[in-house]
């Protein structure tokens, strides 16, 4: 946009405007002042000067009467009055000249004039006025002479003795005879006016003038201060407007509803976007009412929850997690805050109502809850689940003083399904599987503790017993096949089984000794049920305890390396077979047939069968022969890891001829990794 200069804008504007209105006024005042004072200087000249000649003249007529009066005195050669008067007029005009303030004439009766006639007709016809007016006065006018401007003062003279009388009809006697008191003629007294009015002119012009440009200076003063406060007026507007437009624009965009109501009448005053959207309504159907017109009534009412409570108390009322049924969302949980607002007096003038739809996050914090309590490929109770459970049902059994049982149950071989078929069709096959032991289940509490483990906690009632029979059931449901990508597929389970509180008083105990009587299962065979017996806890510690200190035994530099050789029939040794031993300070030396399981099971085997290969390759490298070195693997490392990396890795290190390494799969379960064994050979080969 483009900014207008200070001036342009002023000129706009209405102050503006108002100024030039103002001008225009001023103009028109200056003038008529101007042209007043013209005038009343003008009136006042006639007046004045009008009032000075008649009463010069008025002086020189009682001068000559007195004059007549004494005549005599002055002997009979004494000028008569008319002559001495008009020799007196004579020898003034001569002495001023023409450029006098004003010219003096004594002037006869058009005529019947003795020596001067009228100087004009104008003249002539104001003497002849004065005769035939009876008792004439003085008259005073300003009059256009030849072109000039003069005030003209005629003053009758008349006949006031028989001796004038007698004396001008001497003079004249074959014209018309004087009697007494009759007009003879008149003094007239001509003042050139142009010089006044040039002076009064420019006189009037500089009031008018000064007039105006003082009246113009004092509208501009108050037109600029009158156009400073409009524009800050417009400023303050424009800032406010701006204020305006960006609070609308808050509460329109907030993301949470805001209606107001006029606490007087109950008529909707504002609804934003938001509440629009949440309550499914428009604000046009509600802004100035009371209640909608439309069927949404119900759902408008609900913009203001505990209204009464909030106008009644004047304090902020929260309703907490509130349900609204909307006609097109559904239904949706709100957190509603209600607010009264009161005005300058005290009075509740308008009430607030804020709410937000808290609905998506109560979802999302029961799904955070959800996964944080179940298990997201079964959607079964994951561990922390069944242990609060499992704490829960303690306490009531403990209370109630009843009995129950922990089962835990393991898929057995699962490991060589996921390496078989894949870790997809594993999740299928723990999918089926749940769902299987769901069903089963009824009113028995399921979880998913990892992997394929699960737990079941019984009914209360008569235990064993009823243990036993649960654990069948669940033998004989998954003894079907399952179908799993068109292929069926026959798995079995394995169970251990403690009772409360027989077999343990705490969750932790009761959970420890199941899946003690789960290994149990496993180590008799495997797709059996064991209950759990107190040799059994003695075992895992024992085996937990290996566990604990194998996994320092290669840094305390505590395993060795035995070489049985390998003989052919004619008794030629062609190498030796390295066979791993484990010399423990405390337990002295332990069998591999005791810790090479443990190390399978906690996966300690991979760094084991690393240490092994390692060192046999060394030691064989020293070897003055090239004999053979046989080197025993576990299963699990086809299974996991980089084998074909490790050997070729360990060749390169130890510079062992390839052709001298053999690597041999112990005799444990050889068929359960003949798929993954061949395929990490073909790599080495």
């Amino acid at each position: 946009m483009i900014e207008l200069s200070p001036v342009w804008r002023f000129t706009r504007s209405g102050s503006g405007r108002g100024f030039l209105l103002h001008l225009s006024l001023c103009a028109a005042l200056s003038v008529a002042v101007g042209y007043g004072f013209y005038h009343f200087s003008l009136n006042w000249f006639k007046e004045h000067k009008s009032s000075e000649k008649i009463i010069a003249l008025q002086l020189v007529d009682a001068f000559v009467t007195n004059y007549s009066a004494i005549r005599a005195q002055f002997g009979s050669g004494a000028p008569v009055p008319a002559s001495f008067r008009a020799h007196a007029i004579e020898a003034f005009n001569k002495q001023n000249g023409d450029n006098s303030e004003f010219r003096l004439s004594s002037v006869g009766r058009p005529g019947r004039e003795i020596v001067t006639p009228p100087t004009d007709a104008q003249m002539a016809r104001t003497i002849e006025a004065f005769a035939a007016t009876p008792n004439p006065k003085p008259v005073s006018a300003l009059l256009d002479i030849n072109g000039e401007w003069v005030f003209r003062t005629v003053y009758p003279t008349l006949a006031r003795e028989q001796s004038c009388v007698s004396c001008h009809n001497a003079l004249q006697p074959e014209k018309a005879q004087w009697h007494l008191n009759d007009v003879i003629g008149a003094f007239a007294i001509d003042v050139p006016v142009s010089p006044f009015l040039r002076t009064v002119t420019w006189q009037s012009t500089g009031i008018a003038l000064g007039l105006f440009l003082a009246l113009a200076l004092a509208g501009l003063t108050i037109s600029l201060m009158h156009f400073r406060q409009l524009e800050a007026l417009d400023a303050s507007a424009a800032k406010l407007g701006r204020t305006q437009n960006f609070l609308d624009n808050i509460i329109e965009n907030m993301p949470v509803s805001v209606a107001v109501k006029d606490a007087r009448d109950r008529c909707y005053v504002l609804i934003n976007r938001t509440a629009e959207a949440i309550f499914g309504i428009a604000r046009g159907d509600l802004i100035g009412k009371r209640t909608p017109d439309r069927s949404d009534g119900e759902t408008a009412t609900e913009l203001f929850p505990l209204a009464g409570e909030a106008l009644r108390t004047g304090e902020l009322q929260t309703v907490d997690e509130h349900v609204v049924h909307t006609h097109h969302n559904g239904t949706r949980i709100l957190t509603t805050r209600n607010l009264s607002i009161p005005d300058e007096t005290g009075e509740q003038r308008y009430l607030l109502s804020l709410s937000e739809d808290i609905t998506e996050r109560k979802q999302a914090e029961a799904r955070i809850e959800h996964m944080a309590h179940y298990d997201a490929l079964t959607d079964l109770p994951n561990r922390t689940a069944f242990v609060e459970h499992l704490t829960r049902t303690i306490d009531a059994a403990k209370v109630n003083e009843e009995t129950f049982a922990v089962l835990s149950i393991d898929l057995d071989s699962f490991k060589e399904v996921n390496d078989m078929f894949g870790h997809a069709v594993g999740d299928d096959v723990l999918r089926q599987l749940s769902q299987q032991l769901r069903e089963l289940a009824g009113d028995a509490y399921l979880a998913r503790l990892g992997g394929d483990e699960f737990t079941l906690i019984t009914p209360n009632g008569d235990h064993p017993a009823l243990a036993e029979i649960f654990a069948r059931r669940l033998h004989g449901a998954v003894e079907t096949d399952l179908e799993i990508n068109s292929q069926n597929l026959r798995v079995a389970i394995s169970i251990g089984i403690a009772v409360f509180p027989v077999d343990g008083a705490d969750a932790t105990t009761l959970l420890n000794n199941a899946e003690a009587a789960l290994y149990r299962a496993k180590a008799d065979g495997r797709s059996r049920t064991r209950f759990f017996e107190t040799e059994m806890d003695n075992r895992v510690r024992e085996r937990r305890a290996i566990q604990h200190e194998l996994s320092s035994a290669i840094a305390r530099d505590e395993l060795r390396l035995h070489y049985q050789p390998l003989v052919k029939i004619d008794g030629e040794v062609i190498g030796f077979e390295a066979l791993v031993r484990w010399h423990n300070p405390r337990r002295g030396m332990v069998s591999p047939a005791t810790f090479i399981p443990v190390a399978e099971e906690s996966g300690l085997i991979m760094e084991v069968g690393e240490w092994v290969l390692r060192e046999a390759c060394r030691e064989a490298a020293s070897w003055s022969h090239p004999l053979q070195i046989a080197v025993n693997l576990s299963p699990i490392q086809f299974r996991h890891g980089d084998l074909p990396g490790l050997v070729h890795s360990v060749l390169l290190e130890t510079g062992l001829t390839p052709t001298r390494l053999e690597l041999e799969v112990t005799e444990v379960c050889w068929w359960r990794t003949s798929l993954a064994a061949s395929r990490s050979c073909a790599a080495l080969s």
